[in-house]
């Protein structure tokens, strides 16, 4: 999972094509139609979902490419941290691939790489979690241990809200997946006192959501 300093922008375009969001675990709740802004994050998360991206498996090894749309949801980019979203660095990648999504650097924070900077550095923007306040279509999701010496966090895109009160929520998320180093899909319940866990990580808690707009 990833570490603060750099896991988890690209400006390279992303390539069409759109994968239908699988159906949510309870008929979706009504809900008004999302701003263009936000209607444009998920659709270029769904892109970079679905279609090819480059990656490298060593620092200066060639340039290879994915291939999206296995029955999981998942896109893997290689295994090495190493792909177009953080420029071949091999930085934890999560927050380069939310910023990418955003697509508008006024709006992301300054560190975007850092987890921690999606809840501290988008001022108002950000929204601590409550169990009745889901976040909505575009938005990022951050979950953080608050941990000085060893930080660790991750964030997602929000690409549907769903459920009775909308507490089903699909994300599109970087560095997760396939050996934590993949472009995928994943569901969460938005409820309980401390909100969804991550799968592979459950040591991370639910902060709250960040907006776009």
């Amino acid at each position: 999972m990833n570490r603060l300093a750099a896991r988890c922008l690209t400006t390279a375009a992303l390539l069409p094509g759109l994968l239908a969001v699988p159906a949510l675990a309870e008929p979706p709740a009504a809900a008004a139609a999302p701003s263009p802004l936000r209607q444009a994050v998920v659709d270029r998360a769904e892109r970079a979902l679905t279609t090819s991206h480059a990656y490298r498996e060593t620092r200066n090894g060639p340039r290879k490419w994915s291939t999206p749309g296995d029955a999981r949801h998942d896109n893997y980019l290689g295994g090495a941290d190493r792909n177009e979203y953080n420029g071949f660095n091999g930085d934890y990648w999560c927050g380069y691939f939310a910023a990418a999504m955003w697509n508008n650097r006024r709006a992301t924070p300054d560190n975007y790489k850092s987890s921690r900077a999606w809840e501290t550095g988008v001022g108002d923007r950000f929204h601590a979690y409550r169990p009745g306040r889901p976040p909505q279509r575009g938005d990022v999701i951050v979950w953080h241990n608050h941990n000085r010496r060893d930080p660790e966090g991750h964030v997602a895109v929000v690409v549907a809200v769903g459920g009775s009160g909308g507490r089903t929520v699909v994300t599109i998320e970087g560095n997760a997946g396939r050996g934590s180093d993949s472009i995928t899909r994943r569901e969460y319940r938005w409820a309980g006192t401390d909100g969804p866990r991550i799968p592979t990580n459950p040591g991370l808690k639910l902060r709250g959501f960040a907006s776009r707009s």
